[in-house]
């Protein structure tokens, strides 16, 4: 019984649990394309310099800003760009002043548009399975309810 129990719990928690984990992807990777895409429509070009890799597909990038200060952020590179940029590396950049928007490595953009198409279409996907296991196990638990009490 404890094991049926605890089955049962891991079901009913375990599936909306990945629907929303689903349903998070879609959403982050749809705001980092909006973002790339309104940095590079409204973004200033400028070269900015490969501080470090900071993670599997982002570097840190520094930059001479339009009022003469420097200014370091990170940008979202694809896997090879990341694993092979050397510091010191000069690439072409926009970004969008005063903004908190990532600057965007122009090189980089198809590359992460590609990833952002493909992680959106599989998080969808997982999505659409967990709402549907969701639906029949909904189903299930109120056809059993409803057997019981008759």
């Amino acid at each position: 019984m404890r094991r049926l129990v605890t089955t049962f719990w891991w079901v009913f928690s375990g599936v909306p649990l990945l629907l929303l984990i689903g349903l998070y992807g879609v959403y982050s990777h749809g705001m980092e394309r909006q973002h790339r895409h309104e940095v590079v429509r409204h973004g200033v070009q400028t070269t900015a310099r490969v501080v470090k890799s900071s993670g599997i597909e982002s570097v840190l990038v520094t930059w001479t800003n339009l009022g003469g200060r420097s200014q370091t952020a990170d940008a979202w590179t694809g896997k090879p760009f990341a694993r092979l940029a050397r510091a010191g590396q000069d690439v072409a950049i926009k970004y969008v002043p005063e903004s908190t928007l990532e600057p965007v490595i122009l090189s980089e953009a198809a590359e992460r548009d590609r990833v952002n198409e493909w992680c959106i279409a599989r998080d969808a996907w997982v999505a659409l399975t967990m709402t549907i296991i969701c639906a029949v196990i909904a189903s299930i638990v109120l056809t059993g309810n409803s057997r019981a009490r008759a």
